[in-house]
């Protein structure tokens, strides 16, 4: 009797709170709070039967309210988040969007209340196989695809991945399967950037920070055989549409963080090219060849720029059926690739046996011819591609430059490259346009040119005649 006083007097009250709090992905306001902490205060040192009677209000509710609500009686042990699925039969994609929402919020209870609900969905992937779960590993697993997605699209709402790696409830095993999921679905992502645009920008795409950041964090769960697996994984089953932003990224970030073990991805990235060329006889293995040759080649420069790659060139041995194979990919990609490349084609050639020799001769030829193609256009081409037809494109190269220059402190590696391999454009054009004494004087193209020659990047005489113009501007 005393129960259902207890209810009765406070039925309407939280029939008010219900009604102003239907969405679900709102959180309560101070009042409103305070009203339903009371409530559960309450509750939990009434009779069990009361229990009984909050579930079948909640059951009136139709499913309509705040998951606060649902949190709060879950981390009162009131009633558990996996037994509101199971008992109340939400929909399950009214659930995921929910989460996903509260995901994206910065706000510390939302983010709160997203762990420990995923968390007590996560503890059951830890157990063994049980199908009365079905409906939970659903949720889980339809969450974690589309917050993939989500968190390319914005990058900052990965941190619910940290507050998961660090819960205690969670054992090591269950976030190395939620990182290695997460990874995967980002990795597989039509972003439209494909294979063929990745060939032509990997030497200018920066990894955003917060990307940096996440990818950091889960590297640390994860080791070489996992990153191979699923790099492996994605070239395998669809090579042109994969998310190449992604895949550069996470290279560069494992070399950058794991070192150590950076030799060891190279020589299976190398492994896996090797056995694509021998494997090709489909246009498909072909796309794989080209695919697993861009994968290794970003390796090789992460580790050790152009020359670990040259040596690697050098000392290539195919067969003759490989050859053909691996120096008809080359010729592919003579139109969009980089001066530095066909630099280090050109350079040493591998030894390979007579019956080889005219299929690379063929290629080398045909390098070098692209490389004067380029030296001699060098004023058309710029060191991007990405130019408007209205741009002077040598002038928004020095836009571009100085403004990574001023978020980094550091040269640009395409102006480095420029450097060693298309000289005569660099001093030529590229110094030539930047130490223009008719441009307005500017402190941070200033600090550019004075790194560079601190570098030895700059002939003596060009930065003396440049050093005087600017004295001429003040006198």
């Amino acid at each position: 009797m005393k129960c259902k006083m207890f209810v009765l007097k406070n039925a309407e009250e939280l029939n008010q709170l219900f009604m102003r709090n239907k969405d679900m992905s709102m959180l309560l306001d101070e009042k409103d709070r305070n009203i339903l902490h009371e409530f559960i205060n309450e509750l939990q040192i009434t009779k069990d039967n009361c229990l009984s009677l909050l579930k079948t209000f909640l059951t009136l509710q139709e499913h309509n309210y705040s998951i606060e609500i649902i949190w709060l009686l879950h981390t009162k042990q009131i009633i558990n988040f996996a037994e509101f699925i199971k008992c109340y039969q939400w929909d399950l994609d009214h659930i995921v969007k929910t989460l996903l929402i509260i995901s994206e919020s910065n706000d510390k209870l939302n983010q709160t209340i997203l762990t420990d609900l995923l968390t007590s969905l996560l503890i059951l992937l830890s157990g063994e196989p049980n199908h009365q779960f079905d409906q939970h590993i659903r949720i889980i697993q339809t969450f974690l695809k589309q917050s993939s997605l989500m968190i390319l699209r914005k990058p900052e709402t990965w941190v619910y991945l940290k507050n998961l790696q660090f819960s205690p409830f969670l054992i090591k095993s269950t976030i190395h399967k939620v990182f290695k999921v997460v990874l995967k679905n980002m990795l597989m992502a039509d972003i439209d950037f494909h294979l063929d645009v990745a060939y032509e920008q990997y030497r200018l795409y920066k990894t955003p920070d917060p990307v940096h950041n996440m990818l950091l964090m889960i590297l640390d769960e994860l080791d070489v055989d996992v990153l191979y697996s699923l790099i492996n994984n994605v070239v395998t089953l669809d090579a042109q549409k994969a998310n190449w932003k992604m895949i550069l990224s996470l290279i560069t970030t494992f070399v950058k963080k794991k070192s150590y073990h950076s030799h060891i991805l190279k020589l299976k990235l190398e492994e896996l090219f090797n056995q694509t060329l021998c494997s090709s006889s489909t246009n498909k293995d072909f796309l794989k060849c080209k695919a697993t040759l861009l994968i290794f080649r970003h390796c090789c420069l992460e580790i050790g720029l152009w020359s670990e790659y040259s040596r690697w060139y050098s000392s290539y041995k195919p067969n003759v059926d490989t050859a053909k194979v691996f120096y008809s990919l080359l010729t592919e990609l003579l139109p969009n690739d980089l001066p530095a490349a066909l630099a280090a084609h050109t350079n040493v050639q591998p030894k390979l046996t007579e019956s080889c020799c005219n299929i690379q001769t063929e290629y080398v030829n045909k390098a070098q011819a692209q490389l004067t193609k380029i030296n001699n256009g060098q004023d058309f081409m710029g060191l991007f591609k990405d130019y408007d037809d209205c741009q002077n494109r040598h002038e928004a190269d020095i836009v571009k430059v100085l403004d990574s220059f001023k978020s980094t402190g550091q040269i640009m590696r395409v102006v480095l490259e420029a450097f060693v391999f298309r000289n005569k454009y660099f001093v030529g054009t590229f110094l030539k346009t930047l130490m223009d004494s008719k441009l307005v004087d500017d402190q941070l193209r200033n600090s550019f040119i004075e790194k560079l020659y601190s570098m030895n990047k700059i002939p003596k005489n060009v930065y003396n005649k440049w050093k005087q113009q600017q004295k001429s501007i003040y006198f």
